[in-house]
Formats: C-alpha cells, sequence, structure tokens
C-alpha cells in the first residue's frame, strides 16, 4: 500500500509544476519555452505576410483578365445588337420582295392583263425598289 503524502510534500500541482520545471532545465528551460512561444507568434505573423502577398499577386492578373472580359463584353453586347438590327432589315426586305412578288403573280394571272401593262408594272415597282436597297 502506499503511504499518504506527508504535509510538509503541498499540493500536488505544486510538485508537477517543479518536476516539470526540474525536467526542462530550471530557468534555462522557462526561458526556451518563453522563447518558442515568442517565435511562434512571430512565425504566425510571417505566415500571414506571406499569405497576403501571394493572395495580392494571383488576383492582380485576375483584375486585369476580369477587365479584359468585360470589355469583350461590351464589344460582343455590340455586335449581338448589330446583328439584331440587321435581321430586321432583312426581314423587313422579305416581306416587301414577298408583298411584291405576289402582286406581280396576281398581276399576271389576272384574265385581262396585257404585256404592257405587265412591263409598266415592272418597270414602276423596279424604281423603287432600287431605291430602297440602295438607301
Amino acid at each position: 500500500m502506499i503511504a499518504p503524502a506527508s504535509s510538509h510534500a503541498g499540493p500536488a500541482w505544486v510538485q508537477i509544476l517543479l518536476s516539470i520545471v526540474g525536467i526542462l532545465g530550471g530557468t534555462g528551460g522557462v526561458g526556451a519555452m518563453a522563447a518558442v512561444l515568442l517565435q511562434r507568434r512571430k512565425f504566425n505573423a510571417e505566415a500571414a505576410d506571406v499569405l497576403t502577398d501571394t493572395a495580392l499577386t494571383l488576383v492582380q492578373p485576375l483584375k486585369l483578365r476580369v477587365a479584359e472580359l468585360e470589355a469583350e463584353t461590351v464589344v460582343a453586347r455590340q455586335e449581338v445588337e448589330k446583328a439584331a438590327r440587321e435581321v430586321s432589315d432583312l426581314r423587313a426586305a422579305v416581306w416587301e420582295t414577298t408583298a411584291l412578288i405576289r402582286r406581280w403573280r396576281s398581276a399576271i394571272l389576272a384574265p385581262n392583263a396585257t404585256l404592257g401593262q405587265l412591263r409598266t408594272l415592272v418597270s414602276d415597282t423596279r424604281s423603287v425598289q432600287d431605291d430602297v436597297y440602295r438607301g
């Protein structure tokens, strides 16, 4: 059986603390522990600086690329608007041409159509159509 601790030994935690100090080599060991703790803070600060510099190095090219892509987007939108206007103009031209062909067909198929009337119809519409497509 283990004998009870004497009253001169003090609390158990004090004994453990004294044992640790003895193991670490007295004040030299405590000084080493303090140095390690201070170095750790310095290391954390240096690591944060490195991470910040790395992030800034990576972000700058991305900012440039985003600016380039925004400029390309503006150009692409302008091209889309131009193409949409051209498509609209072409649809109008197709509609006008279809209407013209239908008028000519009706004139050709009319029972009392003459060659002179058809020539006049075609020559009158040609001058109007030429003006529309040249402008």
